[in-house]
């Protein structure tokens, strides 16, 4: 049986339909990129996400700095999207797929050895692909697809995509990079057996990996305790510059323009922005809007489904004219919004050790469009907010702590004062050309070590 498979490329973990490369294979780089960047070896970059809806802003600057660099970036991300879809954003090709959920597996076994002989073998080969690790019927869709692109390095972001890369980086004998946003096995909606079970394959894949990535010092930390690793490299979730900032704006400037945008000419506006989920911690939130003064508005901008929970709590605790809504909003866009805010708002709550040492995009877009912030008291918010004075922290899981954080904020004139003229220290050291710089490195490593 087992020869029978090897002969006709069924082996366990073997998926080879559609899997031949398009173009060259690892190691030969485009001329015309060589010539621009001379005496540096420049690659072709294959990035993997699961980002199935809106493409996490990290990943997209992460691929326009490599692209600036002269690397060539394609971007596969969402295998699970309502519907497939390949475009160009400025020099990154992005791919976005649809799986069907039907393992495509057995209609290839169908056509190389018939109907009737498939019915018997496909029982064995799934068998032994288990045995052996190989990929299940959703990473081999992924595979898949992967393989079909001429790439020297695999780029993985998030650990949900880190077997498929790893895979794909040994059948190419190319390195592998991992970005981790979080540290995803210890998230505490997953049950105590899976994540074990994640922690374990995390552990023994992270060694495979030319370069490990994470987003602050303290989860970089957690990651080398857990793995037994040197702490990655840490590249924080830096945003580029935004087209203007709030100190940018005079009094009439931000009048007309929040005018343009429908929001509140004149009313002091506090900001959310980002995923809308329970473990966020966005009920306190909604509640402390209700108790506060009159001209004090909410700005709601993210998506998902908790967002009917939270229009029905506004509504009951009469906050409904209080908090505005703004549903989902593209990166290129939110900048715009964020800058016509007068103080944001990071309200997570420590559900699991995840959580307690985030360090969110918001965070960081909240710096580069000069705009105070209010944060719970969690480590690494502690650091950024405390440590360049830039806002207020608090409880902020309790309704009575938030409520009076956010009537502090819109009353405290000099803190306000303070932290705005302190937001213009903290944009020079925490912006993406410094953090890009780090992710240049990492690759001219990567030549090095090839």
């Amino acid at each position: 049986m087992a020869a029978y498979l090897r002969q006709h490329d069924l082996s366990a973990g073997v998926y080879l339909a559609s899997a031949t490369a398009v173009g060259t294979c690892g190691g030969q780089r485009s001329l015309w990129r060589q010539e621009l960047h001379p005496g540096k070896v420049l690659m072709n970059v294959l990035m993997l996400s699961p980002d199935a809806q809106m493409i996490d802003r990290r990943i997209l600057q992460e691929a326009r700095t490599l692209a600036a660099a002269g690397h060539r970036i394609e971007l596969l991300s969402g295998f699970e999207c309502r519907q497939a879809d390949a475009y160009e954003d400025g020099p990154i090709r992005i791919k976005r797929y649809r799986y069907d959920w039907q393992d495509r597996r057995r209609a290839v076994l169908n056509d190389r050895v018939g109907r009737q002989a498939a019915r018997y073998l496909w029982p064995p080969v799934r068998l032994l692909t288990r045995l052996s690790d190989g990929p299940n019927a959703f990473e081999a869709f992924v595979l898949e697809k992967a393989m079909e692109h001429d790439f020297d390095v695999v780029h993985v972001h998030d650990f949900p995509m880190l077997r498929c890369g790893a895979m794909a980086a040994a059948r190419r004998d190319v390195p592998l990079v991992y970005d981790s946003h979080e540290f995803y096995p210890i998230q505490s909606h997953f049950a105590p057996e899976d994540q074990k079970r994640y922690l374990r394959q995390e552990k023994a894949l992270v060694r495979r990996c030319a370069s490990v990535i994470t987003v602050n010092p303290y989860i970089a930390g957690m990651m080398a305790d857990a793995h037994g690793i040197q702490p990655p490299e840490v590249i924080l979730n830096a945003c580029e510059p935004p087209v203007a900032t709030a100190a940018d704006l005079d009094a009439g400037q931000r009048r007309d323009r929040r005018i343009a945008k429908a929001l509140p000419p004149d009313d002091f506006l506090f900001l959310y922005q980002g995923w809308l989920s329970a473990e966020r911690n966005l009920e306190p939130m909604i509640e402390a809007t209700a108790r506060q003064r009159d001209g004090v508005k909410l700005v709601v901008v993210g998506y998902g489904e908790y967002e009917a929970s939270l229009h029905r709590l506004a509504a009951e605790v009469g906050a409904a004219d209080r908090v505005i809504f703004l549903g989902r909003i593209e990166n290129e866009v939110l900048s715009e919004i964020t800058s016509l805010c007068d103080v944001g708002i990071v309200p997570y709550r420590a559900v699991d050790e995840m959580h307690r040492y985030c360090s969110p995009n918001k965070l960081f877009e909240f710096i580069a469009a000069q705009i105070p912030v209010v944060a719970s008291d969690l480590p690494y918010l502690r650091d950024i907010v405390d440590g360049y004075s830039i806002g207020w922290l608090a409880d902020l899981e309790k309704v009575d702590a938030f409520a009076s954080a956010l009537a502090v904020a819109a009353t405290d004139a000099d803190g306000m004062a303070a932290s705005r003229t302190n937001l213009g220290r903290a944009w020079q050291e925490l912006n993406w050309v410094v953090e890009g710089e780090k992710l240049i490195r990492i690759y001219e490593g990567l030549d090095r070590g090839r």
